[in-house]
């Protein structure tokens, strides 16, 4: 009967659990898991070009601001070219997905030297006000 007493309070307080104790670890085969982007990740990027697109063709002559996509997540073919008045790089670049060659800066560069001029857009992307930095988008091919 002691026996017996012992044997359940050492089980019960996980004495005798392998696991706990530093017994031996059974290990199961690992299972592959594999993940899909969700149905709607695929048209985020293509709709962002496009908004891209319509604020440049759009332009502004006014002193409203003139935000323009300008995060380098959204562009390729990345070449700097320069350096401007404000110390921000000059670079050639084309936006994913769209044809043309385009002048301007880097949204992350101007975010830290001069974070006024930068705006938060959904899925953590950023818009420059050219504007306001006094300076233009430009298509050059």
């Amino acid at each position: 009967m002691r026996k017996a007493l012992l044997l359940t309070s050492a089980l019960t307080l996980g004495a005798l659990n392998p696991a706990f104790a530093g017994g031996p670890v059974v290990v199961e085969e690992e299972v592959e898991v594999t993940t899909r982007p969700a149905a709607s990740a695929g048209w985020v990027l293509p709709l962002l070009v496009v908004i891209a697109v319509v604020a440049i063709a759009s332009g502004n002559d006014n002193d409203e601001p003139d935000f323009q996509l300008s995060d380098i997540r959204l562009k390729e073919d990345i070449r700097r070219v320069g350096t401007n008045r404000l110390g921000l790089g000059v670079y050639q670049y084309r936006y994913r997905g769209m044809d043309g060659v385009y002048e301007g800066v880097m949204a992350q560069e101007v975010a830290v030297m001069h974070p006024g001029a930068i705006k938060s857009l959904p899925y953590g992307y950023k818009a420059v006000d050219y504007a306001k930095l006094g300076l233009k988008l430009r298509r050059v091919a």
